[in-house]
């Protein structure tokens, strides 16, 4: 324990370097496995349990390499990465790798590798490599146990994503501007109210006779081009049924005449026609129309 203490390791570091060292041990783990294929399919090789073991190895090898590279670096997995168990996890499998080692060197011992003796031999040679690799976690694991024991935290792994504390007004490929007046306060206030009040003497920024209506009764909008006479307006009466026609237009016998008169230049107020009372005793009729004719 006490060369962790003479080594003055970074704790911020520790993250990286044993997913790195885990991603090392995944990629070994691949080439183990596609050499043991290699293996089987040679001629006068002998598929037993001295070179099934490595093989199988690296398929258990997977849930270690998730647990330890991953559950540490989530803040939702972090309680489920305790350091006892990764301690325990990563020498368990330095163990089963020593095996691995172990057991392929004795199947090349025992003439089992047929044509393919050198693809067996490299697949003790990588083994070997792989257990070195595991050792190396079981290390870094210890050095967390020990962390752990004096912090109460893992080491570097609380800080994961909050190391660099950068502005995301000030990131990269942003528009704001990278320098001291990036926060000046905006002067939203520089104003003349000379600007504003038109030199009506008025002291706000706004006018409020300025939204005043524009035009005289002479040039006010009318619809068309001819206007009603201010005794023929529709609109200076109380409101009417459909029924009913305009005071003007009560002479007429039309409900539904022209209420401006007979003028035919003049606006329409449209009223719906008087539907007729449904009798229930009476078929149904459909309107006339050429009904042989079909869509081809």
């Amino acid at each position: 324990m006490a060369l962790f203490e003479k080594l003055d390791i970074n704790p911020d570091k520790v993250p990286n370097t044993k997913l790195g060292l885990h991603i090392f041990q995944a990629v070994l783990g691949v080439v183990i496995f596609i050499l043991e294929i290699v293996l089987f399919r040679a001629d006068g090789s002998v598929i037993n349990g001295n070179n099934g073991w490595p093989f199988g190895l690296c398929f258990l090898s997977i849930p270690a390499w998730l647990y330890l590279a991953m559950a540490p670096r989530f803040e939702r997995t972090r309680k489920l990465a305790e350091p006892h168990a990764m301690v325990v996890v990563d020498v368990i499998f330095a163990i089963f790798w020593l095996s691995a080692f172990a057991s392929q060197a004795a199947y090349n011992t025992a003439n089992s590798c047929g044509q393919g003796c050198a693809v067996s031999k490299a697949i003790v040679g990588i083994a070997f490599f792989e257990l070195l690799g595991f050792i190396a976690t079981s290390a870094v694991s210890v050095y967390t146990l020990r962390y752990y024991r004096q912090t109460e935290s893992l080491p570097g792994y609380e800080n994961l994503g909050t190391s660099q504390n950068i502005d995301p007004d000030k990131a990269a490929f942003s528009m704001a501007p990278h320098d001291e007046e990036a926060y000046a306060p905006v002067q939203m206030d520089d104003r003349h109210d000379d600007h504003h009040d038109g030199g009506n003497g008025h002291s706000g920024p706004y006018d409020p006779d300025s939204f005043a209506p524009r035009f005289d009764n002479d040039t006010a909008y009318r619809p068309h081009s001819t206007s009603p006479a201010p005794l023929d307006n529709p609109f200076d009466n109380a409101y009417r049924t459909h029924s009913q026609s305009p005071a003007h237009s009560a002479a007429h016998s039309d409900p539904y005449g022209d209420p401006y008169g007979s003028a035919s230049s003049r606006p329409h107020i449209y009223a719906p026609p008087v539907a007729e009372d449904y009798d229930d005793d009476r078929p149904v009729q459909f309107p006339s129309a050429n009904y042989d004719r079909t869509l081809h």
